[in-house]
């Protein structure tokens, strides 16, 4: 296929296949037809998310510094072991666990040399953290990446004492968390033709987030006063986040009214699981009232999962009209961006899986809710499948 020759595209291709095959093990294990949790989270919280966000930082920051990537073949080495490593991790976890070890490896290998490439291309660049709040949360958000994937690759060697909920934090709320604080920050306002309503409230939430971040990380063994004044922090963080989204959403459009993008609402009602999602983690920890599924579905799911098909919405059509179109640009029979991808399956998509979503994080609550596993399951694969349909068009 003649879009796959962009690195971008094939990390992303790569991240949809590992979502279908997430949301089948997912579906199957909440319907009791075998336990498949570990391989199902790290099919979608580990390879499609993590490949998606390579994805997107590979094509996002050279756009957003007006550069070239430094090293291309070190990002094509990072492709192939990213995948190497999330196969066997896959299989390590449905077959034999003591293959972790190696899978793990193979992938903190991959990660450091996205982590190479990403800091290169960035430290490159003079005054590159004036270019956009994104860049800032991105280098941050690899940090984390780094550490998370190391941690978990010294506990699987028995070389440290090795904690599943520490690591799932580091990953999530350090590397998850701020790559999507970072590409909210950047593509939110583009997409729905609105300025941010404040840079400096951006980087007050940086200080925050990061502080309240890593003092969580520092205190989570032992959740004592350090994790709950870190956890405080990190909330707060987040509501200002939210806050400065919610006044941009709400701020005068650039040039007359006309209907948002797609993406931008996908990224907007993401946002709303992702306040519930971090509320319902906090309270849970500090009650000590069951909720970790909820708040994980929430936050992994509902704010990650839609602001990811958000912005695939926008990245795969915009790549594939660039690829296909510009050059023939005033020509007969050039469509918009928007023309690539089928805009009232969107819409369905978008109906689908906010409802669907929203009811399913509250499934340990209401058993019965379990069986909207199916739907979901086939909306995302509906999803996978356009998005495909998309590259050939």
């Amino acid at each position: 296929m003649r879009m796959l020759r962009l690195l971008p595209v094939r990390f992303l291709c790569a991240g949809l296949v590992y979502l279908v095959a997430g949301v089948i093990l997912g579906a199957l294990d909440a319907l009791g037809y075998g336990s498949f949790a570990p391989a199902h989270s790290h099919l979608l919280a580990g390879a499609f998310f993590t490949l998606v966000i390579m994805g997107a930082m590979y094509q996002l920051l050279p756009t957003i510094l007006g550069a070239e990537l430094r090293h291309r073949r070190i990002a094509e080495l990072s492709f192939m072991l990213a995948n190497l490593g999330f196969v066997g991790l896959t299989y390590a976890f449905l077959r034999d666990y003591s293959l972790l070890p190696v899978a793990g490896s193979v992938l903190l290998a991959a990660f450091l040399l996205f982590a190479f490439e990403i800091y290169s291309t960035a430290l490159g660049v003079k005054e590159f953290y004036r270019r956009s709040l994104a860049i800032w949360f991105f280098l941050a958000a690899v940090l984390y990446l780094i550490i998370g994937s190391a941690y978990a690759v010294l506990g699987s060697l028995g070389a440290i004492r090795f904690d599943v909920a520490t690591h799932a934090h580091i990953m999530t709320l350090g590397f998850v968390a701020m790559t999507n604080f970072g590409g909210l920050y950047e593509l939110f306002p583009m997409l729905s033709l609105r300025k941010l309503h404040s840079r400096r409230l951006g980087e007050l939430h940086f200080l925050i987030a990061n502080l309240g971040a890593a003092g969580m990380f520092i205190g989570f063994a032992e959740r004592g006063a350090l994790f709950i004044i870190s956890s405080l922090l990190f909330l707060a963080g987040f509501y200002l986040f939210a806050y400065n989204l919610t006044r941009t959403y709400f701020s005068k459009p650039h040039g007359p009214a006309v209907e948002m993008d797609i993406s931008a609402r996908f990224m907007a009602y993401a946002l709303a699981f992702g306040v519930a999602g971090v509320t319902a983690g906090f309270t849970t920890a500090l009650f000590e009232i069951p909720g970790s599924f909820t708040h994980v579905h929430l936050i992994l799911a509902g704010w990650v999962g839609l602001t990811i098909v958000g912005a695939m919405y926008h990245i795969l059509p915009m790549l594939t009209w660039l690829e296909k179109y510009s050059s023939r640009v005033g020509q007969p029979g050039v469509p918009l961006i928007q023309d690539l991808y089928n805009r009232r399956l969107a819409k369905i998509l978008f109906i689908t899986l906010n409802a669907f979503l929203a009811l399913f994080a509250f499934s340990n609550l209401l058993p019965a809710l379990r069986i909207l596993a199916l739907p979901l399951a086939l909306a995302l694969v509906v999803f996978a499948a356009e998005m495909f349909l998309v590259l050939r068009r």
